[in-house]
């Protein structure tokens, strides 16, 4: 389960118990917890080992009994008690992202709209205005939000899919060395939401195939025939495996990996039988391209590019010098300096920078001037023990109007800034872009972080003119931060094309609060591979004196 999961079961508890009228100090302490938890960017799991979830605000005894039951167990009994009292179509409406349950609950009492469409009818028809507080803004807000939900209806995070997908991978492997096996599908071509975990197989022995997936935890298999064997992992994720004579592997590796309008295309002048085909590379040398890699396969010029040998040579994982947005223990991160410091020089980084939260944001317990001096002086007494490079820095609040969380002062002492928005997601579009050009401005901001704002099947963007974000950000030399985390995955890939087509570099970073959650970085290399995204346009593939003479340019 992830934060966001969890976070949504704790709302749900607390818009239910507020449907059946019950106590509102109850119904106040799940909904406390849940937008805690919300906030929180590190993984609930890491606190549960550390026996630290009772130093989330607002998570007292009751709450966090309900936590631990969640994690453990994939569920909370008392949340599917509640939910057997309420219709189900209401329970939907609380899934639409930027509608909270407080309007839920007046939206059912007051107006009698119990589900979506009834809802999406009267947002259309103007009629929620009719509630104190509901104005023609919160009509357009729940209809994107509604759109928002369709659209992501039966989609699954990279973040979970992936993992699980790896997972069945290796096991067949494991049981079947001799044949072939690769995830397939869009999950191959590393889209942020997927329907399904797609598996090809070189085998076609289903008994075989079988036994080697026997051993694979929550795999419920429900479909089975010649040549296909279809499922559910954990979380209810479809499953798929596809199988298919070795000799014909990398045939149907192309065939199946997609997408639909790249493939139809590629086939069209395809010449060569299935069986001789030994590797992908094959099928567009023989029609004169260059070898197109999964990510780019979407029918977006690849196929032109491939054929005036154009490609982009992408970035890949291997490239990374370093991390340039790492949260401490001195905020809302869970590790210290040292284990940070030893997991740069596990992974081989040059440099590390710990940029934690500034103190605007209460939850974060983020740094005020005097920690922040504090921490640059143990920095500077590790980096005189040598190995990877720590750089200060800080993931600074862009305050309503634009101003940062600390002074110019402050910050130029740093070796980064981050200048992020993590409040007033809803102003209007011109006061927020206005106000995330008075931070790209400052002379002292290096990186905007996670700019849109999205989570992604949470909280659609906010509104902004990007167009002119994107021209204040090249002409101001700032850095465009692709946060990995799977569910922002902020900037994403349309973006990140964009701005590198205008000349506008890019830092890949985990954003982590966990050291786990520093192997999160290869989800935001994926999203600058789909991005057409090459090594030189990521700073953190720079050697450490090339960065600083940038951000100092």
């Amino acid at each position: 389960m992830t934060n966001l999961e969890v976070a949504r079961i704790l709302e749900r508890i607390a818009a239910i118990l507020q449907l059946m009228g019950e106590n509102p100090f109850k119904v106040r302490a799940y909904s406390n917890a849940a937008q805690s938890i919300y906030n929180l960017e590190h993984d609930l799991y890491d606190l549960y080992n550390q026996k630290r979830l009772k130093e989330i605000p607002g998570v007292g005894k009751t709450v966090q009994a309900q936590i631990e039951e969640i994690l453990q167990t994939g569920a909370s009994a008392y949340f599917e008690d509640l939910s057997s009292r309420i219709p189900p179509t209401v329970l939907e409406m609380l899934s639409i992202p930027g509608l909270g349950p407080k309007t839920v609950v007046r939206l059912y009492r007051e107006l009698g709209l119990d589900n979506l469409a009834a809802l999406k009818d009267a947002a259309r028809a103007g009629k929620l205005r009719s509630l104190a507080g509901l104005g023609p803004k919160t009509e357009a807000r729940i209809l994107k939000g509604i759109e928002l939900l369709q659209r992501s209806a039966g989609k699954h995070s990279i973040g979970i899919a992936l993992p699980l997908a790896e997972k069945v991978r290796q096991c067949l492997r494991s049981g079947m060395p001799e044949a072939e096996v690769e995830i397939v599908g869009s999950l191959r071509r590393g889209k942020r939401l997927v329907s399904d975990v797609d598996i090809l197989v070189g085998c076609p022995d289903l008994k075989k195939v079988e036994r080697a997936l026997a051993s694979i935890a929550g795999l419920d298999i429900v479909e089975r025939d010649r040549d296909r064997i279809a499922g559910y992992l954990p979380q209810q994720i479809p499953v798929e495996i596809i199988l298919v004579e070795p000799a014909e592997f990398f045939y149907h590796l192309f065939t199946s990996t997609g997408s639909k309008a790249h493939r139809s295309r590629i086939m069209e002048a395809m010449t060569v039988s299935p069986e001789s085909i030994r590797n992908e590379d094959q099928i567009y040398r023989q029609q004169g391209m260059s070898f197109i890699p999964p990510e780019l396969r979407e029918d977006r010029g690849e196929i032109e590019a491939a054929r005036q040998n154009r490609l982009p040579l992408l970035i890949k994982g291997d490239d990374i010098k370093g991390d340039l947005h790492i949260h401490s223990n001195w905020s809302d991160g869970s590790e210290n300096l040292i284990d940070l410091l030893a997991a740069a020089r596990a992974r081989d980084y040059e440099y590390l920078a710990i940029t934690d939260h500034s103190s605007s944001l209460p939850i974060t317990g983020g740094l005020n001037r005097e920690r922040l001096m504090t921490q640059a002086q143990i920095i500077a007494n590790l980096n005189r023990q040598g190995g990877p490079r720590l750089l200060q820095g800080i993931e600074c609040d862009i305050l309503k109007d634009g101003r940062l969380d600390l002074s110019d002062a402050d910050l130029e002492r740093l070796d980064v800034v981050i200048a992020s928005v993590h409040s007033f997601f809803r102003l209007d579009r011109e006061a927020q872009t206005e106000r995330l050009l008075r931070a790209i401005e400052n002379p002292h901001v290096d990186i905007i972080g996670h700019l849109t704002g999205r989570l992604l099947r949470k909280r659609p963007g906010y509104e902004l003119d990007l167009e002119r974000i994107l021209k204040a950000v090249k002409t101001h030399r700032k850095v465009l931060e692709i946060n990995s985390h799977p569910h922002r995955l902020d900037i994403d890939e349309g973006i990140a094309r964009q701005a590198v087509g205008m000349g506008i570099k890019l830092a890949v970073n985990s954003d982590a609060h966990s050291l786990r959650e520093m192997d999160l970085l290869r989800y935001g290399i994926l999203t600058a591979r789909r991005g057409w995204v090459e090594a030189g346009d990521v700073i953190n593939t720079w050697k450490l004196t090339d960065i600083m003479a940038y951000f100092n340019s």
